[in-house]
C-alpha cells in the first residue's frame, strides 16, 4: 500500500457546472435505531433497494462524477457496495469516497477497505465513523449498545492502515438533548485519545426519529464552533502529516483544511433556523444529484423526489438532461428563487468549490478566525494523561476495555 496520498477533489475548485458529487444512499436497512436519524420515517415504507445492475448502469453513465458521498440506512449493510464503488471508479474520474458507519460490522469495513486499497489504488477514502459521546449517551443515541465495539472498529481501521495516507478516519457528532452537557469534554476525549484525522459537530436535523431532542441553537452552535476552534489547528497538522509532499504542500493543505471547515460551520450555523444566503450559487441539480436506496432521485436532501432513476433507464446523463431536472434547477434559482438556504456540509462544499474566489476567501478568513481563538489554548495539555483518565472516571467508561482495544495503553 502507498503511503501517498493522492490528490483530492476536495482542494480542486473550479466554476464548471457538471456532475461532480454523487450522493448514494445506499440501502434502506439499518442495524441500530438512532433517535437522530433523519431519514427513518422514510425507511420505516421499507421500499427495497435499487438492485446492483441498475446501480452500475448509473456508474457506468455518469462519466464525471469525482465524489461519492455514501449514506443509508448502514451503508454496510449493502454486501455489493464495493462492487458499485469499483464500478464508478472504473468509469468516472473518481477521487474520494466518503463512507460513514455506525462500526457494527468491523470485519466487514476492514476487507472492503483492502479490497479497495488493491481494486481502487487512486482511491482517498475518508471512514465517517458515527460517535456522539461517552457510552451512556451514545447508546442511547444510537438505540443499541454499541460505543466499544464502535471505538474498536475505528482502532482496527487505524492500526491496519497507518501507514496507507488513501484512508482517513474522521468521527461525525450529533448534538442533541441527549449528549449536549458532555460534547466539550468528550471532543477533548477524542482528541486525546483516538487518533482520528477529523472531528466534525452537527445538531440533528430534519424530522428526527424520536421528537423533541433537537437543542441546537445559533448561539450554542457558536459557542460549541468556537471553542472546538483550536482543535481543527490539531487536526489540519494531522491529515497534512499523511498528505506527502514537501513543506510548503502541507501548510497548504493544513490551511485549507483549517479554513473550510472553520466556513462550513459559520454558513451552516446561519441557517440553522431561517435561510440565510450563502453569498455564493448554490449548485445544486448542476454538481450534485441524490439517488435513494430505491432509486428516487433528487438535488439534495432537503429538496422532494423528482422522479425514478429507472424512469430514465438508470441512465444519469439522462436524468441530468431530463426535463424535471432543468424545472428543479429553474425552481431553486442556485438558491434565491426557492429561498432554500440550508446547513447541509455537503452542497455547502459543492457550492465552495465551483465558486473558487468565494471559497479562497473564505479560506482565508476562516484560517485567521481558527488562529485568533487557538491563542493561548495548548493541545499537548488537553492530551494530558491524567486530564483523560478523569474523563473517563467521570463518565464511567471501562478502562478494560479500552485497554482490550488499545485506546488506553
Amino acid at each position: 500500500m502507498g503511503s501517498k496520498r493522492s490528490e483530492s477533489s476536495f482542494y480542486q475548485s473550479s466554476g464548471e457546472k457538471k456532475l461532480d458529487s454523487v450522493f448514494l444512499f445506499a440501502t434502506g436497512k439499518c442495524n441500530a435505531r438512532c433517535a437522530h436519524c433523519f431519514y427513518a420515517v422514510d425507511m420505516d415504507k421499507l421500499r427495497p433497494d435499487l438492485d446492483t445492475e441498475d446501480w452500475k448502469k448509473i456508474a457506468r453513465t455518469s462519466k464525471t462524477v469525482q465524489k461519492l458521498w455514501i449514506s443509508g440506512g448502514e451503508p454496510t449493510l449493502r454486501e455489493d457496495l464495493p462492487e458499485i464503488i469499483e464500478e464508478f471508479y472504473n468509469n468516472n474520474p473518481l477521487k474520494d469516497i466518503n463512507l460513514p458507519s455506525n462500526g457494527i460490522l468491523g470485519d466487514r469495513i476492514i476487507e472492503w477497505f483492502s479490497r479497495l486499497r488493491t481494486s481502487c489504488p487512486k482511491l482517498n477514502i475518508t471512514f465517517g465513523l458515527s460517535l456522539d459521546g461517552f457510552a451512556i449517551s451514545h447508546d442511547r443515541q444510537r438505540g443499541v449498545p454499541i460505543f466499544y465495539k464502535a471505538v474498536e472498529t475505528l482502532k482496527r481501521v487505524e492500526d491496519t492502515f497507518k501507514d496507507d495516507a488513501h484512508i482517513q478516519t474522521n468521527l461525525a457528532t450529533c448534538v442533541t438533548k441527549i449528549n449536549l452537557d458532555e460534547i466539550p469534554d468528550f471532543y477533548q476525549w477524542a482528541w486525546g485519545r483516538l487518533g482520528v484525522t477529523s472531528h466534525v459537530c452537527d445538531g440533528a436535523r430534519g424530522e428526527t426519529r424520536e421528537g423533541g431532542i433537537k437543542c441546537v441553537t445559533e448561539e450554542i452552535a457558536q459557542e460549541l464552533q468556537d471553542r472546538f476552534a483550536p482543535y481543527y489547528i490539531g487536526y489540519g497538522r494531522r491529515m497534512a502529516a499523511r498528505m506527502g509532499g514537501g513543506f510548503v504542500k502541507r501548510y497548504i493543505q493544513k490551511t485549507a483544511y483549517i479554513g473550510l471547515i472553520r466556513s462550513l460551520f459559520a454558513i451552516s450555523r446561519s441557517n440553522m433556523t431561517r435561510p440565510t444566503p450563502w453569498g455564493m450559487n448554490c449548485p445544486a441539480g448542476e454538481t450534485t444529484l441524490v439517488i435513494d436506496y430505491d432509486g428516487r432521485f433528487r438535488v439534495c436532501e432537503i429538496r422532494d423526489p423528482i422522479g425514478s432513476v429507472k424512469d430514465y433507464g438508470c441512465d444519469t446523463q439522462e436524468i441530468m438532461r431530463s426535463d424535471v431536472m432543468k424545472k428543479e434547477i429553474e425552481m431553486i434559482g442556485h438558491g434565491y428563487t426557492a429561498n432554500c438556504w440550508c446547513q447541509h456540509g455537503c452542497w455547502i462544499t459543492s457550492a465552495l468549490l465551483s465558486n473558487p474566489k468565494m471559497m479562497f476567501r473564505k479560506i482565508q478568513s476562516g484560517y485567521r478566525e481558527v488562529k485568533r481563538l487557538a491563542k493561548g489554548m495548548d493541545l499537548k495539555k488537553c492530551a494530558d494523561r491524567e486530564v483523560l483518565e478523569a474523563i473517563e472516571k467521570k463518565y464511567n467508561l471501562d478502562s478494560a476495555k479500552l485497554k482490550a482495544i488499545g485506546v488506553i495503553t
